[in-house]
């Protein structure tokens, strides 16, 4: 195995990896990847050296635990994906500052430890082992993440597969609406697929709705869609939620609702 001291070493004489030639320890993008024979551990002391360090680059080894990088003051990029990593260990050393972390390829199937990372916009995890929604939902402790990558865990694999390519994402929208990107795709492209998708689904429900046939729905009709189950699930609004939906879709206070306005209401 290469140890991490001996790592630093050869990314500080590769001229490829370290072209300005600076010592390790004054360099910002420290690249320790895919190191032959592997790194298999993560060496708080020899890491702690790296003191300039702002993005540490150890993916492709063999690495199966995340160490304490409370040494490492000025880390913001943790890059680790292709290792043997199975927990988030040590995010409290990190978590008040670190700004991504990337980990996909690895089999992680928890998220514990996720709620300390309060600094973190970007989390790359795609291709773990995540099959739990109640292990997804710690991702909502993440008050600042903007993008994820989580294509390839058992739990998107799931839901594709239950309710087609769309139902991720529309999955992960409810779960994260602050989101901007997943899986490399904006949610604004995200969301023009979801509303192309589900167009011709939202006119039919609607038509259903509009059992006099006027064009328009009542607030009456709207109510007697609710004992559809399936109406129910598809507006994702409950009996108690129907007069407050109302006024809302009603957007110019006629007391009936358009198709546009209908259309317009879901497709937000």
């Amino acid at each position: 195995m290469t140890s991490c001291r001996d790592a630093i070493k050869i990314f500080q004489a590769n001229t490829t990896r370290n072209p300005d030639g600076k010592p390790a320890e004054e360099t910002k993008h420290v690249k320790l990847y895919f190191m032959i024979p592997p790194i298999t551990k993560m060496d708080a002391a020899a890491l702690s050296t790296l003191k300039e360090c702002e993005h540490l680059a150890l993916s492709t080894n063999n690495i199966d635990k995340i160490a304490n990088l409370s040494g490492m003051e000025n880390l913001k990029i943790l890059s680790a994906g292709r290792n043997n990593i199975k927990k988030l260990e040590n995010m409290d050393s990190i978590g008040a500052r670190l700004e991504q972390l990337w980990l996909s390829y690895n089999p992680i199937d928890k998220l514990t430890g996720v709620e300390k990372l309060k600094e973190c916009t970007v989390l790359f995890m795609g291709n773990c082992k995540v099959s739990s929604p109640a292990e997804f939902d710690k991702l909502c402790e993440m008050p600042k993440l903007e993008e994820l990558v989580f294509f390839g865990n058992p739990i998107q694999k799931s839901i594709a597969e239950k309710g087609g390519e769309l139902a991720w994402p529309a999955f992960v929208k409810e779960k994260l609406p602050n989101l901007r990107k997943l899986d490399g795709i904006t949610m604004v492209e995200w969301n023009m697929k979801m509303n192309e998708g589900n167009g011709a689904q939202l006119k039919e429900v609607f038509d259903k709705i509009d059992t006099d046939g006027s064009g328009s729905l009542s607030v009456k009709e709207l109510k007697e869609s609710m004992n559809d189950a399936d109406v129910q699930a598809f507006l994702k609004i409950s009996p108690a939620q129907v007069d407050e939906a109302f006024k809302k879709m009603d957007a110019d206070g006629s007391g009936e609702i358009s198709w546009d306005e209908f259309e317009a209401f879901f497709k937000v």
